[in-house]
């Protein structure tokens, strides 16, 4: 654990994110490590429970009701991670689903249109139990901190820069990826989109023709 600390303060003056400095960043993922329990795993953890619930939102939205013995058969083709990454000073909370087409340079607007949809569908997932109806910085702030801190640890008393630092920490990628077939028929390549969950739908970052890390 010590080398990969030392590891990542040193990779983490190469890395900065709008308007929240490094250091700040720093100080989010240092306190949460420190903590008896690893708020960092404890928040990972809670992540990809929610992530679970969204994929099953998910596939029965875009899943015909005359075809609802399939969501079962359709959860095991989407993948799902939530890791924190050093190198980007990053919680990554990605899901990665099949196409079977429309990835092709010709489709960059429906396939950048279908990825942020999807993304504003996970991130109102996600969020859905948060009191707060319209999307803000504070909504994001209230969901993480409740996923990466226990209630016993008075979590309200945090600073607003480190509320802020927090949002800026965890990111939600969206991945389209082509089927084997598709992939090897037209010669494409995974489609991604991903942002901050207080980012504003059309400010979603649209990644063409990517590779998947």
């Amino acid at each position: 654990m010590k080398k990969k600390t030392s590891i990542f303060v040193l990779l983490l003056s190469f890395f900065l994110f709008p308007n929240i400095s490094v250091s700040d960043q720093k100080e989010v993922v240092t306190n949460l490590m420190q903590r008896p329990l690893n708020y960092l795993d404890l928040g990972i953890i809670n992540l990809e429970r929610d992530m679970e619930r969204s994929i099953d939102r998910i596939i029965s939205r875009y899943t015909s009701r005359l075809l609802k013995n399939l969501i079962g058969d359709r959860k095991e083709e989407v993948e799902m991670s939530v890791i924190y990454n050093w190198r980007k000073t990053a919680v990554i909370a990605s899901i990665s689903i099949p196409m079977s087409k429309g990835l092709s340079e010709n489709d960059y607007l429906s396939s950048s249109n279908k990825c942020r949809e999807i993304f504003d569908d996970v991130r109102h997932s996600l969020l859905r139990s948060q009191p707060e109806s319209t999307l803000s910085e504070s909504q994001v702030a209230s969901y993480l901190v409740e996923k990466f801190y226990p209630p016993s640890n008075q979590p309200w008393t945090l600073q607003e820069n480190y509320r802020k630092a927090l949002v800026k920490l965890v990111v939600l990628e969206v991945v389209l990826r082509p089927t084997n077939k598709y992939a090897l028929s037209k010669a494409v390549l995974p489609f991604s989109c991903s942002g901050n969950l207080s980012d504003e739908k059309s400010d979603v970052k649209i990644v063409h023709n990517s590779t998947i890390r």
